[in-house]
């Protein structure tokens, strides 16, 4: 190998200066022939595959550095550049298998690009053994699921607090939590905000517990003062929950989950798309449950009469929208009744 020239020597991209660049190189920088013969193989590609140089010159790429399986695609690939010109690789860096002397794989990051000889082409490629960072990034994407898990659970456990002061309405939440989270992906929302709307249904009734059980657990007909101090739950779940920095609007669906598009609703009286969207799904889901369920001031209704309930509200009360995507889960054959409460495994981003 030829010296670094002294700073007072030019630097004129010799052939000996450039065999210095590529010999100290920190990536793999191989160069290949028009038949995929290895043309040189530098320290850092030995390092990475594990080759001796004179172990790799002469040698097939397909053959000596690619899987068997992915073989077949170099192959092709390379027959199409030398027929067209035309290589999707080409001056771009991208993410590829790659293999090991000892025939073991591993993620790279590869760029090449062609250099035009007199008498054939001759592709010099650049690589990074990547393994390290994909398996960091892995981690923690990992990391990340299992808090989300962790946050699951205890928002579970949380919703059983209601229902353990409230036996009438035990697995209310959960049931309109899957529903809600059915609507959601009907509507087109993406896993994350699904997410979002399954984890705030999950405890939207939380303000329930600054509730009486007298109140909560009272036969026949409500009062109107009871029904007043029903209604207090709404703020009360927002206060509970506004303090804990969630990912998703999940204390703003426990206060406006019984608020209607016309401004009929409670607490606040909103309007239209003053209410989250998240909670206006909820709302509806809320109420199919709530209609089809034994309370002890009335008796089930159908879900045929439920139905009825929110398609002569579509527009006034619920909107259109969320009403239309509801009905059609039932139609395709969803049942509330069917939910495992044990699984909830519903969240995508969780199995």
């Amino acid at each position: 190998m030829e010296p670094f020239p002294s700073t007072n020597q030019k630097i004129d991209g010799s052939p000996g200066w450039l065999h210095a660049l590529v010999e100290s190189a920190l990536d793999g920088i191989i160069t290949m022939d028009g038949n995929g013969r290895i043309l040189t193989f530098n320290p850092a590609a030995e390092k990475i595959f594990g080759y001796r140089s004179d172990q790799a010159i002469g040698r097939g790429v397909s053959e000596t550095l690619i899987p068997g399986h992915l073989r077949k695609a170099h192959e092709n690939g390379l027959a199409n550049f030398l027929a067209t010109g035309k290589e999707k690789m080409i001056g771009r860096r991208v993410e590829i298998t790659a293999m090991r002397v000892d025939q073991s794989v591993f993620t790279a990051e590869l760029t090449v690009i062609s250099a035009n000889s007199t008498n054939e082409p001759i592709f010099i490629a650049s690589i990074r053994d990547i393994t390290g960072q994909k398996n960091t990034e892995k981690q923690g994407r990992q990391y990340g699921i299992d808090i989300k898990k962790t946050l699951m659970q205890a928002i579970l456990s949380v919703s059983r607090i209601v229902e353990i002061r409230d036996p009438y309405t035990a697995g209310h939440q959960r049931r309109v939590a899957h529903l809600a989270a059915k609507m959601a992906r009907a509507l087109n929302f993406n896993d994350e905000r699904i997410d979002g709307v399954f984890l705030g249904a999950l405890i939207h009734d939380i303000g329930k517990i600054a509730v009486p059980t007298e109140i909560l657990a009272r036969p026949g007909k409500l009062l109107d003062e009871d029904i007043n101090y029903l209604q207090i739950h709404c703020r009360k779940g927002f206060e509970i929950l506004s303090p804990v920095n969630f990912p998703w609007p999940v204390a703003e669906i426990a206060l406006q989950h019984h608020e209607h598009i016309d401004g009929s609703g409670y607490p606040q009286g909103l309007r239209d798309k003053e209410i989250l969207l998240e909670s206006r799904i909820i709302c509806v889901a809320d109420v199919v449950e709530s209609l089809t369920a034994h309370r002890p001031y009335r008796p089930a209704f159908s879900l045929e009469e439920a139905l009825k309930s929110i398609n002569i509200r579509a527009g006034e009360w619920y909107d259109t929208e969320i009403v239309e995507a509801c009905v059609a889960l039932f139609k395709k054959g969803y049942s509330i009744d069917a939910i495992n409460m044990d699984e909830l495994t519903w969240m995508s981003s969780l199995t």
